[in-house]
Order: structure tokens, then sequence, then C-alpha cells
């Protein structure tokens, strides 16, 4: 079993950290533990035990469906006033029109939030069904492209909150032109709040607006990863005729590479091996 991560202090008894049935191996530590261990626990009368009010508070992998199934087994074994479970983040999850996301268990942050001048904070919110999710985890900790997919929605959503006209809310096209990741820790799957500083933001021209923001993804008061990103947000009409005349070069220039690569194969000689029949093999 692994060791724990830290100490839990004894003002820290009565909390519990809750993160969903895919981070079980994390769940080895104190003060942890999965939706179904805790369902379980409350069903056999282990949880929460002789002790006060306990508080419950969500970190990854959870939905607001697990909470409410904590919630009911809680009810029905008449536990519900001494268990307060602190969902307030959940409720707060970023729509899909400011995420750029289909599905929602696809949006990793809450709405963001002001804190400053040019500065802006949202919660990390990773859902077990996610798609980075899918097909990879290894170890304790969440992968690092959770970072990086969750810095890019929250720079498209302080745009699209706080900085494009109204009329483009909802009608832009983001074009990253840099993207660097730098990593200093591991991501747990505990409570993580993502940050943006926008540095800078010019509209050179009505139908655009360029942007170079700082942002990073902090865990237990330490930063987990950094981010730099310069990118554009276009006028959706502009962004199409750009990317139908790119898709066009592209396809042309395929086109006549495949066309030149069998040309030069044609004419190169072919290198073949002359079969031997049996009378032509003489033995010594």
């Amino acid at each position: 079993m692994p060791h724990a991560i830290s100490q839990v202090t004894d003002a820290q008894q009565d909390t519990l950290f809750l993160v969903g049935d895919v981070f079980a191996e994390f769940a080895y530590h104190q003060g942890v533990v999965t939706v179904s261990q805790l369902a379980r626990q409350i069903k056999n009368g282990t949880f929460p035990g002789d002790t006060g009010e306990v508080r419950v508070t969500p970190g990854q992998g959870v939905s607001l469906f697990d909470v409410q199934f904590v919630r009911d087994t809680l009810a029905r074994r008449g536990l519900a006033d001494r268990v307060a479970i602190d969902d307030q983040a959940l409720h707060a999850r970023a729509g899909r029109e400011i995420a750029h996301k289909h599905r929602q268990e696809n949006v990793l942050i809450s709405r963001p939030r002001p804190v400053g001048v040019d500065w802006f904070e949202a919660d990390l919110l990773v859902d077990a069904g996610n798609e980075v999710m899918s097909d990879h985890l290894t170890g304790q900790h969440m992968q690092g492209m959770l970072a990086m997919e969750a810095g890019r929605q929250m720079f498209i959503a302080v745009a699209e909150q706080h900085y494009l006209p109204p009329e483009a809310v909802g009608a832009s096209y983001f074009v990253i032109d840099t993207f660097a990741t730098r990593y200093r820790n591991f991501l747990f799957p505990l409570p993580a709040v993502v940050r943006c500083n926008v540095l800078s933001h010019r509209s050179p021209h009505r139908t655009r607006t360029a942007f170079h923001c700082e942002l990073s993804v902090s865990q237990g008061g330490s930063e987990t990863a950094g981010m730099e990103v310069r990118f554009t947000a276009f006028d959706n009409q502009v962004s199409h005729t750009k990317e139908t005349r790119a898709a066009e070069r592209s396809l042309h220039d395929s086109a006549a590479l495949a066309a030149a690569t069998e040309a030069a194969n044609q004419s190169s000689p072919a290198h073949s091996v002359t079969p031997v029949s049996p009378a032509e093999i003489r033995t010594p």
C-alpha cells in the first residue's frame, strides 16, 4: 500500500476527499475515498463512525450524479445531517458555449471568475468520462494532457466571457500560434485551480483579436503546470475562408507530392531476384 502523501493533522481528521472510482489507487491514502468505497462504508454502518460532522470535499472524477448517489445513501441510513458535501464547484462547470466542447464530461473547468485586473481563475473539474481519461491512466497522478487541455479551455472561456465584443461571443474561431507548457509537480485527483493572466490583447482589425496569456494549474498552493500561449480569435466567416484556402493548398501539395513520388518510383530500376531452376543447381 502506498505511503500517504502527508500526515493528516488533528484539524483535518474530519475532512474527507472524495474521488472517482477510476482513481482507486490514489484512495489508498489516508483521508481519501472513492465513491463506491464511501457508499459501501455507509451501507455497512462504518461511516461516519463516532466523530462529529464530517466534511466531504469532492476531488477529481466525481460528478453531480455521484454526489447525489452518496447523499441518497446517507439519507437512507439517517446520516444526512452528519455529513456536509461541498459540491459548489461542480454546479459551476463552464458551459459548452465558452469551453467549446460538445459533451459536458469533456469540460474541465468551472466558469472563470475575475480575481484581479486581467487575472482569472477557475476550478479544475475532471469528469471520469472525459475524453482525455478514456485510455490513459498511469499510477496515482493524472496525465499532463489534462492540464494542457484545461489551460486551453481556460483561455478560450476567459476571452469569450471578458474580452470579445458581444457580437463575437459564440461566433469566433480560436487559432493557437504558440502553446508552451512546463510541468513542475504531479497533478493528483484532488481539488485544483486553473489561473489565467491576460498579458496583452489587441484588435488590429474588427474581425480578429490577438491574445498573449500565462496560465497555471495549482494544487495545494503549489504550481503543477505552467503555460504560455499566444492565440487569435477570428470571426467565424473569416476563419472559414482562411481554413478552406489552406485545406485546398494542402490537398494540392499532397497530390503533387504523391504524383512526384510515383514518377520517381517508376523511373527507378526494378530490383528483383531471378529465380534459379532446380536443373541449374549443381553439386560438387
